[in-house]
């Protein structure tokens, strides 16, 4: 088993809150809350923004960094491992300096045009932080859990390919 960086907040585990899944879900939002509504992260010295939008009661954001698209029905349903790793969402972009995070950023297609995005990969946890360079700070696109190795090797390659372009 591996070592989390010391900076890293414990899982929040469904079975801590005896498998309830409101209490569950008030407790995510208390740190989604915390994390960027009462405060909100740096990187580069420019503000994190996030999605505010209202999607059930609560913003746009949170409901995407809770749950994840069914392949089948399109629906959005609860990510138990994007819902244990939220408190690592803010460490992890802060933390962006710590040799435990792979960054690197990358041109992407978006439904409007080219974007400057930045991924924030904590490999030996598969998790991976996404942010897209907006005119006055970064914007919070996602955060996921890589659970497929395929995925995994995508995203080690663009790292590794950023690397090599870095070098003089």
């Amino acid at each position: 088993m591996s070592t989390l960086p010391t900076w890293l907040e414990p899982l929040a585990r469904l079975e801590d809150f005896g498998g309830n899944p409101d209490a569950y879900i008030a407790h995510l939002f208390s740190i989604f809350e915390r994390d960027f509504i009462k405060s909100q992260p740096q990187f580069e010295g420019k503000r994190v923004f996030h999605d505010k939008a209202n999607d059930g009661g609560k913003p746009r954001a949170f409901s995407h960094i809770t749950t994840e698209e069914d392949r089948k029905t399109k629906q959005r349903i609860l990510s138990i491992r994007r819902c244990e790793r939220i408190s690592w969402i803010k460490a992890i972009i802060e933390h962006a300096d710590d040799p435990a995070v792979l960054i690197w950023k990358q041109e992407q297609a978006t439904k409007k045009r080219w974007a400057a995005r930045t991924y924030f990969f904590l490999e030996q946890e598969d998790f991976l932080v996404i942010l897209q360079e907006i005119k006055y700070g970064n914007y919070l696109i996602t955060a996921i859990y890589v659970d497929n190795p395929s995925q995994k090797q995508k995203h080690l390659k663009a790292h590794a390919k950023s690397q090599e372009n870095q070098k003089p």
